[in-house]
């Protein structure tokens, strides 16, 4: 799978640290429901002739989120991709509302981390975020037989 572009994200909240973290989706629904998570609905929609699907941005663009010095979720832009790089953007002013939740990764495939908002307002309490550590397989030390099955497959010099 390609690595996706993530969002992009600034944080003005001083009650929050998201460092090291990357804002990747905004679901609605507590993160470990069972079944089918929904994206949150945006008010705002990007222009359709400026969106170009690719495999790093399978929705053709991107969207920049701000996170209020009060708490608040705010959508200022859709970014467009041209094959390229960067393209185009569109300014917005679009405040998110109800309750809802950022996935922020370390990286596309890296560890999970959920914030949750209420009411439109992020929770501080951190004790209610929802943390999801990936796993990592060494192909070195690897004791359960996956690397010698990996490697019959993947030859050894795409494999550093």
């Amino acid at each position: 799978m390609t690595v996706q572009f993530s969002q992009g994200f600034s944080n003005q909240c001083p009650w929050v640290n998201l460092k090291g973290y990357s804002l990747y989706y905004i679901w609605q629904g507590h993160p470990a429901d069972v079944g089918e998570k929904h994206f949150y609905q945006l008010k705002s929609k990007p222009d359709p002739e400026k969106v170009e699907v690719m495999s790093a941005c399978w929705d053709g663009y991107a969207g920049s989120y701000q996170l209020s010095a009060e708490g608040s979720l705010i959508l200022t832009r859709f970014h467009y991709f041209l094959p390229n790089g960067l393209g185009e953007s569109d300014a917005l002013l679009e405040e998110l509302h109800g309750d809802f939740y950022l996935e922020f990764r370390t990286h596309f495939e890296g560890d999970q981390l959920y914030v949750p908002f209420a009411d439109g307002k992020v929770t501080v309490d951190q004790e209610q975020w929802v943390e999801v550590k990936r796993a990592y397989v060494n192909l070195k030390t690897d004791k359960n037989g996956f690397s010698t099955w990996f490697n019959r497959f993947i030859p050894s010099r795409l494999v550093k």
